[in-house]
């Protein structure tokens, strides 16, 4: 294993020098390389001059020797020669350019000099030196000028410990890797509906009562119902008070501030459980082992006993966390209840408040004042917006960016975190072959792509946005190596996109230093996900020819891609594809990404189907909508079935209509076999249909219709399943009519309940 990684580490560092690249994520601000190289040796010396620097002197020293298999020695540097050593100096006076995180660092063949105006720069500048030793051959670095130093002062990760209890272990894992990719903020989301995770020494039932469920891990997380009162509650956990201290203690040497998040007025089921009377109803449902919809069963804003709790609860949470800002939330919350609270009314009248909205709002403003008057900020998600904004509040936009440049122009301070780009419980590749998510489609390229400085702010509102962070919500996260897996290297992506100048960020780059990152992630033991290099299979039409051209990619370039066309698992003794595959009958591409004949993750899996409908004539009574039209009407006889991710472009989207299509097969054809491809994905609004007929014409006017199309069973809550719906058939015909009747109004406990819902296909197949 060390001899294949020391042959990959050579031939990558070769493909860097041909670019003129130093191996580090992220990139730093500004970097000169020079001839020649510094050798690290058993003489090598790790020296600093001020005792500021004494601790992560000796840290940094103990990892080198690890990484080099050296033994480097950490002492106070006072006067004298500092040949073949590493010197690290706080610069005397104050260097502007460098402000308060970033460094200089000069590599030279003698001695390496590393400077900074505080111990955050130096530690930064240490994560530089030791990606480079973790690269080198032979414990060699190549001579440098780096002048470094973060385009944002907020690179966040957020890490949901509610939906599954995740082991302190963790917790500190993340932190050695937040440092490696220069983040300086872990946001600790330590309360939701299902579980209560620090313990309070003034309400002990918070962690006696709240942090336990029942384990429905039996069934889908959506399909789990509310547990009955004498259910064994065997699953949860919490953190004490003394692991959370040394967390924060640790985080604080690695310049991490850690935020804790205090959910409310919503998401509190798990509080109420110990306490229903902070509710507007006092009942007691229990900590749900599974998700809730809507989210009605919150803290009652009409009671003074759900504020004394609440600043008794932030007394105990601001003597664990020093950081100046705390958390609120503030998000989804559902105000029925407070609608027939008579507490609540009664507050609105007295308040002068003119409906629900404005109440949650004095509720944060009030949340707001006591923290103020206790030297803290608090932060919340962008719902905090809505009824009036907090006067000092910081707002968190997650709701793509709208809440973020409204608070921005409003003078406030904005973190941006949209579900676009940031929420890591995403999909990163294909999702047939990935672990289950909760669903969209973040891919790195996509992470990497991201800005997080609007364009309809002006120079002067921009300066209000603070920076960005990674969300990892973990209702499909049951376990510490799926953290891992959904977090990395999107995060790495995320470190560059809020570290390095916006200018010189360029993929093609970042995915050339991308294996050097692996190799780190494999030497630190971190289950990485290799999604990147699965393969992607599209298909055009043929120019001229009744086929399709299909092509093979990855999102990192170069990829050494292998495929099959007869089904079978692509292996190291299979084609290179190197040029668009030619298709002219029903065939089965499966691909992967290989290195060093190597399988790069899973393979990938495409059917291509050339049908007796396939590049016919076919109309539409009703136009899918603008966003999910793919490439028109065509689209359903192109011989591309979609994936499971409806934004693959291959899929036709219908909102609240049925899809009626008439094909003309040009002459007429003996018919066995129709069938079409359609899509469930109820998190998206998208419900297989009720309904599927089909039917026959000689002429296009007159219609026999064969017996309905048999679909294949679908359990309503889960997400993202193809669904194929066929009927063999008997008959000679120039029209085929389909009809696949919408599914209707959403469910009753579904979020967009009373709306209608979405009907996908892709393909109809006729043959």
């Amino acid at each position: 294993m060390k001899k294949d990684l020391k042959l990959l580490v050579v031939f990558l560092i070769i493909a860097l020098q041909t670019a003129a690249q130093l191996p580090l994520i992220p990139y730093p601000a500004h970097v000169s390389i020079k001839d020649g190289s510094f050798q690290f040796s058993n003489k090598t010396k790790l020296l600093y001059d001020s005792p500021l620097l004494a601790s992560m002197a000796d840290a940094a020293a103990i990892k080198w020797s690890a990484a080099s298999t050296l033994q480097i020695e950490s002492l106070e540097h006072r006067n004298g020669t500092i040949e073949q050593s590493v010197l690290l100096s706080l610069n005397q006076p104050f260097d502007d350019e460098l402000g308060m995180e970033g460094y200089q660092l000069v590599i030279l063949n003698a001695n390496v000099v590393l400077s900074a105006n505080t111990p955050a720069g130096i530690l930064y500048g240490l994560q530089t030196i030791g990606q480079l030793l973790d690269a080198a051959t032979d414990a060699k670095i190549s001579c440098a000028t780096i002048v470094d130093f973060p385009r944002f002062s907020y690179r966040g990760m957020h890490l949901d410990v509610s939906r599954h209890f995740m082991p302190v272990s963790l917790i500190y894992t993340l932190l050695d890797e937040l440092e490696q990719h220069k983040m300086n903020v872990f946001h600790w989301h330590l309360v939701d509906d299902q579980g209560w995770r620090i313990e309070i020494k003034k309400y002990p039932k918070l962690t006696e009562v709240g942090a336990w469920r029942e384990d429905r891990s039996d069934l889908h997380w959506n399909d789990r119902p509310l547990s009955k009162k004498d259910a064994l509650k065997n699953i949860g956990g919490f953190y004490t008070q003394d692991e959370i201290r040394a967390v924060v203690a640790y985080a604080s040497q690695k310049n991490i501030t850690v935020i804790p998040e205090i959910e409310m007025p919503a998401h509190v089921m798990s509080v109420l459980a110990a306490y229903p009377e902070l509710s507007c109803t006092g009942e007691n449902l229990g900590v749900p082992p599974g998700g809730v919809w809507p989210i009605t069963h919150i803290y009652c804003a009409g009671k003074e006993e759900t504020f004394v709790f609440l600043e008794n609860v932030l007394t105990e949470v601001m003597d664990l966390f020093p950081s100046r800002y705390i958390h609120i939330g503030g998000d989804e919350a559902d105000k029925t209840n407070w609608k027939k609270c008579t507490h609540c009314q009664k507050r609105m009248k007295d308040e002068g408040l003119k409906d629900e909205h404005e109440l949650q709002s004095y509720f944060i403003h009030r949340i707001e004042k006591y923290l103020n008057a206790h030297g803290r900020n608090i932060i919340g998600w962008d719902e905090i917006l809505e009824g009036g904004l907090a006067p000092n509040a910081t707002v968190m936009s997650w709701r793509g960016e709208e809440g973020g440049i409204a608070a921005a122009k409003m003078g406030h301070n904005v973190i941006m975190t949209p579900g676009s780009h940031c929420y890591f419980d995403h999909y990163q590749g294909d999702a047939s072959i990935e672990p289950l998510a909760i669903g969209g489609y973040t891919p790195l390229s996509k992470v990497y792509s991201y800005e997080p400085v609007p364009k309809e702010l002006t120079a002067e509102e921009s300066r209000f946005v603070l920076g960005a962070q990674a969300n990892h919500w973990t209702e499909y996260m049951p376990v510490d190596t799926h953290v891992e897996y959904m977090a990395f290297p999107r995060l790495a992506a995320l470190s560059e996109v809020l570290w390095s100048p916006k200018e010189s960020r360029n993929w093609d780059s970042f995915a050339r230093r991308l294996p050097f990152q692996f190799v780190r992630y494999a030497k630190r033991g971190i289950n990485a996900s290799k999604s990147a290099y699965q393969v992607q299979i599209n298909a055009a039409g043929a120019s001229g020819a009744q086929g399709l051209d299909v092509s093979l990619s990855t999102e990192i370039p170069g990829t050494e891609i292998r495929y099959t066309s007869d089904g079978t698992e692509p292996g190291a003794n299979d084609k290179i594809y190197n040029k668009a595959l030619f298709i002219n009958n029903t065939t089965t591409i499966k691909a992967a990404g290989f290195s060093n004949g190597k399988q790069l993750g899973a393979a990938t899996s495409r059917l291509f189907t050339i049908h007796k409908a396939f590049g016919k004539a076919l109309k539409l009574s009703n136009q899918p909508g603008e966003q999910y039209k793919a490439n028109g009407e065509a689209s359903l006889v192109d011989g591309v079935t979609g994936t499971v991710n409806h934004n693959d472009k291959n899929w036709l989207g219908f909102y609240g209509k049925d899809l009626e299509a008439i094909i003309d097969l040009g002459k007429t054809e003996t018919l066995h076999n129709v069938w079409i491809e359609t899509l469930h994905n109820s998190s998206a609004w998208i419900f297989a249909p009720r309904e599927v007929t089909v039917s026959f014409s000689e002429d296009g006017k007159k219609y026999s219709e064969a017996a309905p199309l048999n679909i294949a069973p679908c359990d309503q809550s889960r997400n993202r399943q193809t669904i194929a719906a066929q009927a063999s058939v008997n008959a000679a015909a120039r029209y085929v009519k389909v009809i696949a009747k919408n599914h209707g109004q959403l469910p009753e406990n579904h979020p967009g309940a009373g709306k209608d819902s979405w009907l996908f296909i892709s393909e109809i197949v006729v043959e």
